[in-house]
């Protein structure tokens, strides 16, 4: 991603917030799977922990409860 890094983390933590919703909540959007919101949400968290820790987010944030 070619942007400021002010700009970048906003973009990343949108990401992050939009997967997390996916994941939860499959009726938000039905063309994308749970599994795959899963998967998209533990990659950037893998590569970002530290706006995901920012968030609050943890590797269990996308299963409901």
């Amino acid at each position: 991603m070619h942007a400021r890094p002010e700009i970048c983390e906003i973009l990343i933590a949108q990401k992050l917030r939009r997967w997390v919703m996916i994941a939860k909540y499959p009726a938000i959007h039905p063309g994308c799977p749970p599994e795959r919101a899963r998967r998209n949400f533990h990659r950037l968290c893998t590569h970002h922990p530290h706006i995901a820790a920012k968030l609050g987010y943890s590797a269990t944030s996308v299963y409901t409860l």
